[in-house]
């Protein structure tokens, strides 16, 4: 598609046509600014039972085997772990508990557990650590 400069006659045209539009956005805003004061007013003394939209509360995820294993290795370290950390002695201690898998399978539970607990829960924060990646540390 070409590109084309528009002309002075142009440019004046969709100034006074954006004018056009701001100025008929701020009519309508004073119009609903207006209806809100005359219900408002309707009301009467309790302008406080407007309901607003209530937040919904949901249940926390609930906490797998593999979630446990991953908080207990962090609170045992004591200090902000790595990733490479979590997954040698979380490995370790998924043999021991008779939950283990392949490695692959087992890198990847450990990764959504780290994803579960980091985001969606707020158990562990992620701690900036030099190098690539981020360390993991209990909230």
């Amino acid at each position: 598609m070409e590109k084309r400069e528009l002309s002075k006659d142009e440019i004046i045209g969709l100034i006074g046509e954006f004018k056009s539009e701001v100025r008929k956005n701020l009519a309508k805003i004073d119009f609903f600014n207006e209806k809100i004061e005359e219900l408002t007013k309707l009301l009467g003394d309790s302008p406080n039972q407007i309901e607003t939209k209530k937040e919904k509360t949901r249940k926390p995820y609930p906490l797998s085997k593999w979630d446990n294993i991953v908080l207990e290795v962090i609170r045992e370290n004591g200090k902000p772990t790595t990733s490479k950390e979590i997954y040698d002695k979380a490995m370790a201690k998924a043999v021991v508990a008779g939950i283990a898998m392949d490695e692959i399978k087992m890198k990847s539970k450990i990764n959504q557990c780290l994803v579960k607990l980091s985001g969606r829960r707020d158990d562990l924060k992620k701690v900036k650590y030099g190098g690539r990646g981020y360390a993991y540390a209990i909230n």
